[in-house]
């Protein structure tokens, strides 16, 4: 990611203007023919061709017969560059995470600490995501093509923590969007499955369940609730991060969701701390009126 911050403060404008053409087709189609960049572009059909070698040679856009596409580390400098231009972000700092579907990293914007999530969604099957995913496509509206689906990845939780932190759900407070990244205020907390010392490990349990009651009520389900994506901050407050697999509540499979996400977090305090917490009990505390 450092060498990828770099190449957005080295690349020529040309560069910048082709990546954020294919990034935009992206939602249309896999790769454009050089010609279509040109029109697109509106450049030089000369400067097209030589761009295009430069990026090939940083493996940011990849070549398949006579058409183009970008990769994975072009569509990373295309947002660092939106983020760079819109004045979100000014640098970026070290890997804070890494989890099966996304990268998340420290960013700092005129001395205030943030945070920045890169979506990598193809980490998983296609076929765990079409099945758990509302935002994943038909095969033949371009479902293979990661970089599309973890960009609907970005959107789709944007969204959600919008709501969600419009409610007063302990969630990270999302900033702003580009294209498969979301940058969101930074957490000062700790994974509860990192957490050796808690105080009062029954109030926090409550407090967690509290917070997930709160996004039911919005018809909200997180549905992969799980000690590794709730953050305890400095004074025992719970955070619950990573909802791109949320569903509503009118969901197919949402009691069954709900009951799995309040099972694993119940019986994680109950084997951690020695607590008899019920699920059941616990389900009433999110369902109750």
């Amino acid at each position: 990611m450092r060498t990828t911050a770099g190449l957005v403060k080295n690349l020529q404008l040309e560069d910048h203007i082709i990546l954020k053409v294919l990034g935009s087709a992206l939602t249309h189609r896999q790769s454009l023919t050089k010609q279509q960049i040109v029109n697109y572009s509106r450049l030089h059909e000369d400067i097209v061709d030589f761009r295009l070698w430069e990026l090939r040679n940083l493996n940011l856009v990849s070549r398949h017969d006579d058409s183009f596409a970008i990769l994975t580390a072009g569509l990373d400098t295309s947002a660092l560059r939106i983020l760079a231009d819109k004045n979100i972000v000014s640098s970026i700092g070290k890997s804070i995470g890494i989890g099966k579907e996304s990268d998340v990293y420290e960013a700092i914007n005129n001395g205030t600490k943030l945070a920045i999530k890169f979506y990598r969604i193809g980490r998983i099957s296609f076929r765990g995501t079409t099945r758990k995913r509302s935002f994943a496509f038909r095969q033949e509206d371009n479902s293979h093509h990661w970089l599309l689906v973890s960009m609907n990845g970005a959107k789709k939780e944007v969204e959600l923590l919008q709501q969600l932190s419009d409610s007063g759900v302990a969630v990270p407070k999302p900033l702003y969007r580009a294209m498969h990244c979301l940058v969101m205020n930074r957490i000062n907390g700790t994974a509860l499955v990192n957490s050796v010392q808690i105080d009062n490990p029954g109030v926090l349990l409550k407090d967690i369940l509290t917070n997930v009651a709160m996004a039911y009520k919005r018809s909200i389900i997180h549905s992969d609730l799980s000690e590794y994506n709730v953050l305890v901050g400095p004074s025992g407050e719970p955070y619950i991060i990573d909802w791109p697999q949320a569903v509503s509540t009118n969901h197919v499979n949402a009691k069954y969701l709900l009951t799995r996400d309040i099972a694993t977090i119940v019986k994680y305090f109950n084997r951690k701390y020695g607590l008899s917490q019920t699920v059941a009990d616990g389900l009433e505390l999110v369902v109750k009126p």
